[in-house]
C-alpha cells in the first residue's frame, strides 16, 4: 500500500506533549496509574460546549484540532480513529443514571457522548468535514486498523490528500480496579519511569489521544513517512515474531541493523517474554527504545508511540528517558513494536 507522509501531529498524554518542544522532560508518577496532563481547551473547544464534555471527549477532540492545525489543514478529507473501551466514563455514567432511576427516564447525553465513534464524530462536527468518517474498535489492533483504513483509502482515490488519523483510550476509577483485581495492574507504590527496571506481575494504566494527518504530499512541515503495519495475532514463538519482522522489513526494502526499535515493553515478564527475546536476539546491536513506562498500558499506546517515532525522526533526538538499550543514534528508520496481550503489532516509519 502507499506509504503516507505524516504533517501534522496532536497528542495528549500523561507527559508533557501537547503544544511543547521535542525531546520533553519526562514525568515522573509513583503508582501504577498514569493519567493525561490536560490543557487549557477554550483555543480548541467552545468553553460552552467543554462543560458538557468528558475527558476522554475533550482531550481526544484538542488532539485532533492540533494535529489539523500543526498540518495548516482546515478541513480533512478522512477521519479514522480507533480506540478499545471508548469512552468508559460517560458509559459509567449513563448505566449508572439508570440505575439510580430504577430504570426510567434518563437524561441522554451521557449516552449520547458514551459512543466509539464520539471523539471522530465531535471532531467532524467542529470542522464541518461531511466525509470518509470510521471508528475501529479491535482491541491491540485498534489504531494500526485506522492506519490500514488511511492507506486503502488513499490508494483508492487519489483526490483524498489529508486524512486524519488517530486513536484514543482512557482509564476511569472502574476500570481501573477491575484491571487491578484481575491481576493486570501492579500493587504498590513506585516510580513510573523505572517500570522496566524492576520486573514484577502486572503493569501501570495509561491513557491519552495522538492524531495524526497522512497525506502522500510531503510538505515543509512534514515529520515522517509511515511506511506501513503488521498485525500477528498470537505468535506461536519467539521463531515467529522474528520472522515476521524481518518479512516486514525486507517488503520495504530495509534490513534489521537499519532500524531502530521502539518497543512495547510493559513491565510484566510474562507479557514481555517475546519483546525480550526480539531485543536479544533480532535486535542485538541495534538501538532499542521504549515508550510504555512513560504512557502506560492501554489497547492504542501504540498512537503514543508513533507519535514520538515521528517526533524523533524529524528531530534527529531520542529522549534519555526512552534509551533502552544501545546508541542514541539519529535514527533513519523506526521500528515500532508492540503488543497487548496476544495481540502483536508492527509499524514502519522513516525519516522523510
Amino acid at each position: 500500500m502507499k506509504a503516507l507522509f505524516i504533517n501534522g501531529t496532536g497528542c495528549i498524554s500523561p507527559q508533557p506533549t501537547f503544544e511543547a518542544g521535542f525531546p520533553f522532560e519526562a514525568k515522573d508518577y509513583n503508582g501504577s496509574r498514569l493519567t493525561c496532563i490536560e490543557p487549557d481547551y477554550s483555543p480548541y473547544i467552545d468553553p460552552k460546549l467543554s462543560r458538557r464534555m468528558g475527558r476522554l471527549l475533550k482531550y481526544g477532540t484538542a488532539a485532533g484540532l492540533q494535529a489539523l492545525r500543526d498540518a495548516g489543514v482546515a478541513v480533512p478529507d478522512a477521519i479514522s480513529t480507533g480506540t478499545g473501551f471508548g469512552l468508559l466514563d460517560d458509559s459509567g455514567k449513563f448505566l449508572k443514571n439508570v440505575i439510580e432511576a430504577a430504570e426510567g427516564v434518563v437524561s441522554p447525553t451521557a449516552f449520547i457522548q458514551s459512543t466509539h465513534n464520539t471523539v471522530s464524530s465531535n471532531i467532524a462536527l467542529a470542522v464541518g468535514c461531511h466525509a470518509h468518517n470510521n471508528t475501529f474498535a479491535h482491541k491491540g489492533f485498534s489504531f494500526e486498523s485506522a492506519l490500514t483504513d488511511a492507506q486503502m483509502l488513499a490508494g483508492e482515490n487519489e483526490s483524498l490528500r489529508n486524512i486524519l488519523v488517530g486513536a484514543y483510550d482512557e482509564v476511569t476509577d472502574y476500570s481501573y480496579q477491575i484491571m487491578a483485581r484481575l491481576g493486570l495492574i501492579r500493587t504498590g507504590e513506585g516510580s513510573s519511569l523505572d517500570l522496566l527496571k524492576n520486573a514484577a506481575k502486572g503493569t501501570i494504566a495509561g491513557e491519552g489521544a495522538a492524531f495524526f494527518v497522512l497525506s502522500p504530499d510531503r510538505t515543509d512541515k512534514t515529520y515522517a513517512l509511515y511506511r506501513g503495519n503488521r498485525l500477528i495475532y498470537k505468535p506461536a514463538s519467539h521463531g515467529a515474531l522474528s520472522g515476521a519482522i524481518e518479512s516486514f522489513l525486507t517488503e520495504h526494502g530495509i534490513s534489521v541493523p537499519e532500524v531502530a526499535l521502539l518497543s512495547g515493553l510493559c513491565g510484566d515478564p510474562g507479557r514481555d517474554a517475546l519483546l525480550k527475546g526480539i531485543n536479544a536476539g533480532l535486535a542485538d546491536g541495534t538501538t532499542v527504545m521504549t515508550y510504555k513506562h512513560l504512557c502506560g498500558e492501554y489497547m492504542t499506546s501504540t498512537a503514543f508511540a508513533t507519535w514520538s517515532a515521528a517526533r524523533m525522526l524529524q528531530s534527529g533526538a531520542i529522549p534519555e528517558a526512552m534509551l533502552y538499550s544501545g546508541s542514541p543514534v539519529r535514527p533513519r528508520h523506526i521500528l515500532i513494536c508492540n503488543s497487548y496481550k496476544n495481540d502483536y503489532a508492527l509499524i514502519l516509519l522513516s525519516v522523510a
